[in-house]
């Protein structure tokens, strides 16, 4: 699922235990500039994280943060353009246990969700953006940002693919006139 910052926000919220690590994808690859340590998982998939044995999870330096601190990497994740990603735990396919700030560049599933045309078949959008076209100057920077290309300027002017979208807030928070916001699904 692609959850935006409020979604994120009520996760970081309900956790007992976060542990942080870096991105396995960006520190495999090192395709972009973003933030490393971005990946966070919560209660049960923390504290395995922290207990385990494996060496390729060493290898990525899980520790545990508090709430606050939570917050500021997702703040800055979102800054930078990066998505979060939630993934299911296998022991309760009901609860999030995994966020990562993913970038499309980088992260294999992601990557290869769009680079395949499959993001409407294999993602869930936790919210849709909306413009307000009386404010929308044109100027392009929600294209940019948007991993998901519902976002084009055609002749000057913004087109906006509502099915494209995934509800990832990246283009609302870098909107410089706010013509964009973001309709929560759940």
């Amino acid at each position: 699922m692609v959850l935006n910052f409020d979604n994120v926000k009520k996760i970081v919220d309900s956790a007992k235990k976060i542990t942080i690590m870096d991105c396995s994808c960006r520190k495999d690859l090192k395709h972009c500039d973003a933030p490393l340590e971005t990946c966070m998982t919560f209660d049960e998939a923390a504290e395995r994280n922290l207990t385990s044995d494996d060496p390729r999870t060493h290898s990525f330096r899980p520790h545990p943060i508090t709430h606050e601190e939570a917050m500021e990497v997702l703040r800055k994740s979102s800054e930078v353009g990066l998505i979060h990603m939630a993934y299911v735990g296998k022991d309760n396919p009901e609860k999030i246990d995994t966020i990562c700030s993913c970038c499309s560049c980088c992260c294999e599933p992601l990557g290869g969700i769009l680079r395949f045309g499959m993001a409407p078949h294999l993602l869930k959008a936790s919210a849709k953006s909306v413009d307000d076209h009386s404010k929308c100057i044109n100027c392009g920077v929600c294209v940019d940002r948007c991993h998901f290309g519902a976002r084009k300027i055609v002749d000057g002017e913004l087109k906006y693919d509502q099915s494209r979208c995934f509800g990832c807030g990246v283009c609302v928070s870098t909107c410089p006139t706010n013509a964009i916001s973001l309709n929560q699904l759940h």
